[in-house]
């Protein structure tokens, strides 16, 4: 679907530049093969780094044009999926960091406590989160270790209200 979407974009902005698909390819280091796939919509898997590659090497923010209302609500779902999934990732791994060391680990639920306490005072999140997070953080590292691999349904929500985005930013 990316390919499909932005091969339009990459096209018209090589057009523009007056580059070759030869010398686009060789400015962002892909195949002449995979800018021609693209700009003429074959339904082919490309990554995503490639389509940014080519978009960085044409200078266009990948947010140019105006996708069809459609592809535009298919784009903002793939890219929420794609959030969703990377927050589950940087939670699956402070969750084994947690569970392989009781010493790191104390220092670090005590800063996501901290955390919590300052969205208690400042009243900054919802009441759910701050109580559940708490309860969370009150057990031992390897238990809170446990239910971060296994919070079921509200996964995506405590993870998108975490006392722990310090770790990763």
């Amino acid at each position: 679907m990316l390919a499909e979407l932005y091969g339009k974009i990459i096209k018209d902005h090589r057009v523009r530049k007056g580059l070759k698909q030869e010398e686009l390819a060789a400015k962002a280091h892909v195949s002449r093969a995979v800018v021609s796939r693209l700009e003429q919509g074959k339904p082919q898997a490309v990554q995503s780094d490639t389509i940014e590659r080519l978009l960085g090497a044409l200078e266009v923010d990948a947010a140019v044009g105006q996708p069809l209302r459609e592809d535009a609500r298919k784009l903002a779902r793939l890219e929420h999926e794609k959030r969703l999934y990377q927050q589950r990732v940087r939670h699956l791994r402070l969750a084994v960091e947690l569970a392989a060391n009781d010493l790191e680990a104390y220092a670090k639920i005590n800063k996501a406590r901290e955390r919590v306490e300052l969205w208690r005072r400042k009243n900054s999140c919802s009441p759910f989160y701050i109580e559940r997070w708490s309860q969370l953080l009150a057990l031992p590292p390897r238990k809170i270790a446990k239910e971060m691999s296994s919070f079921g349904e509200w996964e995506d929500a405590l993870f998108q209200n975490s006392p722990w985005s310090w770790a990763w930013t």
